[in-house]
């Protein structure tokens, strides 16, 4: 029998293989290995969540100098720009054409296989009648 952190390790594991063969990210709920590195108990709160801020800029598409000089931005390849009393910060956000987008691919995807699934379970249907017809014709015959 599996212990308790088996399997955690192991539906992350599943989580990641899963991630990297899919566009969006089910498992979001799990962190990665990477994202389990970088966060930490013992790091001050941002300032946002001690103090009054601004949003300078609304969250945008990191550009590709961005995702290679900001962390923030490998998280959710969004940055928004913050400006706290005492610092000037970036955070991470989620753009919500894109939730919109990965929820509808996500409902397409299920769709498609509902009906994939209702066309095997019509042509199985069709078979097995096909073969009850046959016994009953068989027995029948046989009278």
């Amino acid at each position: 029998m599996l212990q308790l952190a088996e399997l955690v390790y192991l539906l992350v594991y599943l989580c990641t293989i899963w991630n990297m063969f899919t566009s969006f990210r089910v498992c979001e709920a799990i962190p990665l290995q990477s994202e389990r590195n970088t966060t930490s108990i013992l790091q001050p709160r941002p300032c946002w969540e001690k103090e009054e801020f601004s949003i300078i800029r609304e969250c945008t598409p990191c550009s590709d100098y961005e995702k290679t000089v900001h962390v923030e931005c490998t998280f959710t390849g969004f940055v928004e720009e913050v400006k706290c009393t005492s610092d000037h910060k970036y955070r991470s956000c989620r753009s919500v054409e894109m939730e919109e987008l990965k929820f509808w691919k996500f409902e397409g995807i299920v769709v498609l296989v509902g009906v994939i699934f209702a066309i095997i379970v019509m042509f199985r249907q069709r078979t097995l009648d096909r073969r009850a017809e046959q016994k009953v014709r068989r027995q029948l015959e046989s009278i």
